[in-house]
């Protein structure tokens, strides 16, 4: 495995090769750590020089380290790193020594079967995406032949948790209630998540400055992760965007403008703890706070805003994420609709004859 120095303002790789009978050390500097990492790939690979590292012995979870250190870790945000070690644990966990070269198809599709097995799909689904994204990379630097990953289907015996949403009459419960009752910084950050939808991170992270009277709007352009306690870029550019809302939720806003931003008096549970206890006193069923963003979609969605623009409001990257997270709500939807359109042709003109 190659390492990598930082001499000054440039950077020196070193590889560790077979050449000929003897094992020997092969260096070379760069100007920029990106460079040194190619390079120290093509060397590795064979792929000049003359030499051989011989990375047919290289394991999979020799790999994914790797892979997650070059590839990975300099452009994700401190949050998601976090969940990258979670994954790395699982790899060694899973595969142990296996080598890359020796993996097979129905090898790959056994084990995540048995991680499936006490994992719910989503959490399977975007383990497997991390891994194929590796093995890919992994094929174009040579460590692996052919494709044994598209083949594998993602199978689950586990239920997952769902997600309850706001009916549309609890929605304007809540949202009523909110309106007459608020008392504290707690409130007016629920009310924000219930009218625009955003990420509990991206309202925490407001501040006075992003709140836009003029135009009606919320500007949202970073974020607070509680776990590591700072602040980031927001989840994906989509995320970066203005939400227009009603005037009578700015001026709901004004008088804890002095509370911003939130998360200055927060702490992990907090809003949740306050969400669950106001739904109690309301005689509506708990949901996690991130549900009052999916009851807000679904109750745009319910009142026929279209798929396109609930995806812009939400920060999806594209309508395809909306349509996948909501689509048993647009499935109710089409329902509806069908028997509207089936009571509508069955209605008879006078002159039709009996």
């Amino acid at each position: 495995m190659a390492s990598f120095e930082k001499r000054g303002k440039k950077w020196r790789a070193i590889v560790s090769a077979v050449e000929g009978t003897k094992r020997v050390k092969k260096s070379k500097t760069f100007d920029t750590k990106r460079e040194a990492t190619e390079w120290s790939f093509r060397v590795e690979n064979n792929k000049m020089d003359g030499l051989s590292l011989g990375r047919t012995k290289e394991t999979l979870t020799n790999w994914f380290n790797e892979w997650y250190t070059n590839y990975r870790e300099p452009y994700i945000r401190d949050s998601t790193k976090r969940l990258y070690e979670v994954d790395k644990n699982r790899i060694k966990l899973i595969f142990g020594d296996v080598k890359v070269k020796e993996l097979t198809t129905i090898f790959l599709q056994q084990k995540m079967n048995d991680f499936a097995k006490e994992h719910s799909k989503q959490t399977t689904s975007q383990f497997w995406r991390k891994i194929t994204a590796s093995l890919r990379d992994a094929q174009i630097d040579g460590l692996i032949i052919k494709d044994v990953w598209s083949r594998v289907k993602i199978i689950n015996s586990v239920q997952p948790t769902t997600a309850r949403v706001l009916s549309a009459s609890e929605f304007q419960t809540l949202q009523s209630y909110l309106y007459n009752n608020l008392v504290d910084y707690r409130d007016v950050v629920i009310l924000i998540a219930l009218e625009t939808g955003a990420r509990s991170g991206e309202i925490t992270a407001l501040t006075k400055d992003d709140i836009d009277f003029t135009n009606n709007a919320i500007i949202i352009n970073k974020s607070y992760s509680s776990n590591t306690r700072q602040l980031s870029a927001t989840k994906n550019e989509q995320s970066n965007r203005t939400v227009y809302v009603n005037k009578s939720l700015l001026e709901a806003i004004k008088p804890f403008l002095k509370d911003m931003p939130f998360y200055n008096n927060s702490y992990s549970e907090l809003f949740l703890r306050h969400l669950r206890s106001t739904l109690n006193a309301l005689n509506i069923a708990p949901i996690r706070f991130h549900d009052l963003r999916h009851s807000h979609a679904s109750f745009l969605l319910y009142n026929d805003v279209s798929i396109e623009y609930v995806s812009k409001r939400l920060g999806h990257k594209n309508t395809r994420v909306t349509l996948d997270v909501y689509a048993h709500l647009l499935k109710e939807k089409e329902q509806s609709q069908r028997e509207l359109a089936l009571n509508f042709l069955n209605v008879k003109s006078p002159n039709v004859p009996k």
